[in-house]
């Protein structure tokens, strides 16, 4: 560990102020634990400063960058990992965990004790995992493409109509992020209405390879590198940060009662397969895209809890993309 240099990446105001209570009361042991070892702390200041400051300990030579934050600050890192082509500059990604969801979490079993998980960060090699690619339309200039890696799941429908209320939301800052989420998630339940959507899969690598085109009535369709979405909906149960395949996971055509009383309960326990065909399906795929029927219907795109734009959209994944430090080792060490 003396040869390693660790960056930290906090986000203090995260979790409703939870991220900067956990990186006070960490800094003394990290201190300590890391006395003859190079490292340093960062403050994120706005949107997309972890993806910057992730960009910025790649061009220093940082061999670990650790995210100390939610979902978000975790996908802001890879991002700004990603472009900076930390994986192959040997640098490897690390996870503390103090935001309000933790799905990404929950897919690693990372401890949510900070003092565990920096452990796991000192002690574990890196092992290789995934990373999703979304291309999709810019929100307020559609005919521009907006591009977002991401490390968990990016999904459209009903999930990015929540995020995209959450974000416009003007009681935000009153209330914590968790009860935002969830009052957005009613609301939007009563008023949303599944558009008319075009869609390809495809297994292989090449985007023309083993094509499937559908068409149906969109509630939500996850592209799930992770399995958990929203907090604690086990939306893709088999999914594996290691295969090199995303888990599709589609829920179509349902009327309003079988949204709330059949699908949402679904969602929860990760049973998706108990609904019809005609209402569900999942699929093993490497390319996804997706276009709104009617051009003019704005159908937002959300990666990791963010807005990340509108369709059409493609979803490619990133085999052994990012190094990540786990409590147990995933995939080839190459």
């Amino acid at each position: 560990m003396e040869n390693n240099k660790i960056g930290f990446i906090v986000n203090r105001r995260g979790g409703g102020g939870k991220g900067g209570r956990v990186w006070d009361k960490l800094e003394p042991t990290v201190a300590t634990r890391l006395s003859k070892t190079t490292w340093k702390v960062e403050y994120t200041q706005h949107s997309g400063h972890a993806s910057d400051l992730a960009g910025e300990f790649v061009k220093q030579g940082y061999t670990i960058i650790v995210a100390v934050g939610g979902d978000g600050t975790i996908s802001q890192v890879v991002h700004g990992y990603m472009l900076a082509d930390g994986c192959t500059k040997g640098c490897a990604v690390g996870i503390i965990s103090s935001g309000t969801g933790g799905d990404f979490v929950r897919t690693t079993k990372t401890p949510r004790d900070p003092v565990q998980a920096l452990d796991v960060i000192l002690s574990q090699e890196s092992s290789f995992v995934d990373v999703g690619h979304v291309t999709c339309a810019k929100v307020d200039a559609p005919l521009e493409t907006n591009e977002q890696y991401f490390i968990n799941i990016c999904s459209v429908g009903i999930s990015g109509a929540i995020i995209k209320s959450v974000e416009s939301s003007s009681i935000a800052k009153y209330i914590s992020g968790g009860l935002v989420y969830w009052l957005y998630t009613y609301l939007t339940g009563f008023v949303y209405r599944p558009p008319p959507v075009k869609y390809t899969l495809s297994n292989g690598v090449d985007a023309s390879q083993d094509v499937t085109d559908k068409e149906m009535n969109l509630y939500i369709m996850a592209v799930a590198n992770g399995q958990y979405l929203g907090g604690n909906m086990h939306i893709a149960p088999k999914a594996d940060i290691a295969d090199s395949k995303f888990d599709v996971v589609c829920l179509h055509d349902l009327s309003l009662a079988d949204a709330f009383f059949k699908a949402a309960p679904a969602l929860k326990s990760g049973d998706l397969m108990r609904l019809s065909s005609h209402q569900a399906f999942t699929q093993r795929n490497a390319t996804v895209t997706m276009s709104p029927k009617n051009l003019e219907t704005k159908i937002y795109v959300e990666a990791d809890g963010e807005v990340a734009g509108i369709l059409p959209a493609t979803w490619k994944v990133v085999p052994n993309g990012c190094r990540m430090i786990l409590p147990s080792p995933i995939g080839l060490e190459k």
